[in-house]
């Protein structure tokens, strides 16, 4: 969890260079690359990473792109790749003990379920690099919330769409749970500030609850529901209190990568 005075510093950081960098909402990261004198290459490497930040012995920084994980400098996925590799380069305490050899350069796996500290801070590095605050918030998109605005924001700055979902949550304007489940199991979540605080009905490794929308497309056949769903809070939550708006579920179906996405919303 990054602490609420890290995560400004690194906002505004990020924000600065995307500013420098931005044309038609796109941050420009090969631009950055070249700006910082930083050499960077699309190879194969397998399964064993998506990204990584080395130094040679000249200090001089190189990052790796590997393709093999569906990355390159023009895919979504390969995009977050690279800016999380570029916060690697800006953020000094990841870039210095790199420079004075206190740490081994390590490989970056997309993974928003991990529990490295420094692996969060390039991740939400990376996020404000590609979506800028100021833009994020004025980009035109429909006035009610659906899985139809993640994925105009996503066309628009040329994005994941689960780097987007994360990014909405921290700076979007509704407020929105989201849970990402892999085989049938919860794998990670987020949530807007003001979502309510209710306990989940499960935990991450846990089986989704079979009464969502999540949890029938795992169970049940032909349940591939895209639609939006009117759902009771307890179908997802403990729910103590009343509540007067419509709680809604959307999915999103990643069949290259194999998880879902589902967005929790009131009216």
């Amino acid at each position: 969890m990054i602490q609420d005075q890290r995560k400004k510093e690194l906002s505004k950081f990020a924000n600065y260079i995307a500013s420098e960098f931005c044309f038609q909402n796109t941050t420009q990261l090969e631009e950055i690359a070249h700006s910082e004198g930083l050499q960077v290459y699309e190879d194969h490497y397998e399964n064993s990473f998506d990204g990584m930040l080395v130094c040679d012995e000249e200090n001089s920084f190189h990052i790796h792109i590997n393709v093999d994980r569906n990355n390159s400098l023009q895919s979504r996925r390969g995009r977050f790749t690279f800016a999380h590799e570029l916060a690697h380069y800006f953020i000094d305490e990841h870039r210095i003990p790199l420079l004075i050899g206190e740490a081994a350069p390590h490989g970056s796996l997309h993974d928003f379920a991990h529990r490295d500290a420094i692996e969060d801070e390039a991740d939400y590095f990376a996020g404000c690099l590609l979506m800028r605050d100021s833009l994020f918030r004025t980009i035109p998109i429909d006035r009610k919330f659906s899985l139809n605005t993640i994925l105009q924001l996503a066309s628009s700055f040329n994005t994941s769409i689960l780097s987007t979902v994360l990014r909405f949550a921290e700076v979007g304007t509704h407020e929105i749970c989201a849970f990402i489940s892999e085989n049938g199991r919860l794998k990670w979540f987020t949530k807007s500030e003001g979502f309510p605080n209710w306990a989940f009905r499960c935990k991450v490794g846990q089986a989704v609850p079979p009464t969502t929308v999540a949890g029938e497309y795992f169970t049940q056949p032909n349940a591939k529901y895209t639609g939006i769903e009117n759902i009771e809070p307890d179908d997802w939550f403990y729910s103590k209190w009343l509540v007067k708006s419509q709680l809604h579920e959307q999915c999103y179906y990643s069949d290259s990568y194999g998880y879902v996405i589902s967005l929790i919303w009131f009216d």
